[in-house]
């Protein structure tokens, strides 16, 4: 989360707006987007901010979009933030919501703003209100999709508040806890009420309760000590998977050969899991052939 410099950005925000005429209302900051777009849909929209040229002679870049270096205007998850909020509050009119990123793409007044910390300018009658941008955690190589399972907010906003994301996906923070710590038994992830949920629920489960709590067969030990196991899944997760999967899941069991106490669970594609060898499901996992893997030396 950039700092939040308020001062700096209503001095950018008064020039942005000084050179598009739409200089005469008061100025507030909210710490959270749904704030505002709640004052929005009690107060309505500022219409005259819905016909604003990006252009402005006293306030552009100096170079056309495709042409300048726009990189760390437009690297924030703004638009990723935004699109959950939208669909968590409801349907709100896009028109009422102004990115701050994509708007420094065409105005030197509004990259100073995005840089100070601003995320939304949210035009309503008689005020234009604006929001910080929030604490933003996403998953890792993959910059636009909320995601923490550290049980911290992946998204926190400036009064303390936030909300739980996992690999994109919003949360209570009930069912967030339940899930990231592997609480949850089978029966109670096949109740959750969407498949991707439950499909990210399952791959949470650790070793313990996958085996004791949940039914699942021993039916292979490699000769590495690798173990493939076999999930049989309750009928609404299986019908969460495509056609052909079958009944089952599989997963194989590892120790570290060097440090005992280390233990790594692996999930197996199904086709690979019903040939019932283990250390060619380790294999696969590593991505080599079962001879690369069984060639390999391991400490001890």
């Amino acid at each position: 989360m950039i700092a939040f410099d308020e001062a700096a950005v209503r001095r950018a925000i008064s020039a942005f707006r000084r050179t598009r005429g739409v200089d005469d209302t008061p100025v507030t900051v909210v710490d959270r987007l749904d704030h505002a777009i709640a004052i929005s849909e009690l107060k309505g929209p500022d219409p005259r901010w819905r016909t604003i040229p990006f252009w402005a002679a006293d306030d552009d870049p100096g170079d056309p979009p495709a042409g300048h270096d726009f990189r760390r205007a437009t690297t924030d998850v703004a638009q990723a933030v935004l699109d959950r909020v939208l669909a968590i509050e409801g349907q709100h009119g896009r028109h009422a919501v102004l990115s701050a990123s994509r708007w420094a793409r065409f105005s030197l007044a509004m990259r100073d703003a995005h840089y100070g910390g601003l995320g939304w300018l949210v035009p309503v009658h008689r005020e234009l209100v604006l929001v910080p941008m929030p604490l933003v955690r996403t998953a890792e190589g993959r910059p636009t999709v909320l995601h923490d399972d550290t049980g911290r907010p992946a998204v926190e906003w400036m009064d303390g508040s936030g909300s739980y994301f996992l690999h994109g996906l919003d949360v209570d923070r009930r069912t967030y806890t339940l899930v990231t710590g592997g609480r949850m038994l089978i029966q109670e992830i096949a109740a959750l009420p969407t498949a991707d949920l439950r499909s990210l629920a399952l791959s949470y489960l650790p070793f313990e309760r996958l085996v004791i709590d949940s039914d699942a067969e021993l039916i292979d030990t490699g000769v590495r000590g690798t173990r493939l196991y076999r999930l049989p899944l309750p009928w609404r997760i299986r019908v969460d998977r495509v056609a052909g999967y079958g009944g089952y899941d599989y997963f194989i069991h590892m120790r570290d050969a060097s440090h005992p106490e280390r233990e790594f669970v692996e999930w197996v594609e199904p086709s690979i899991g019903r040939q019932h060898n283990a250390e060619l499901c380790q294999a696969h996992a590593f991505g080599i052939t079962l001879a690369e893997w069984l060639s390999i030396e391991q400490e001890g």
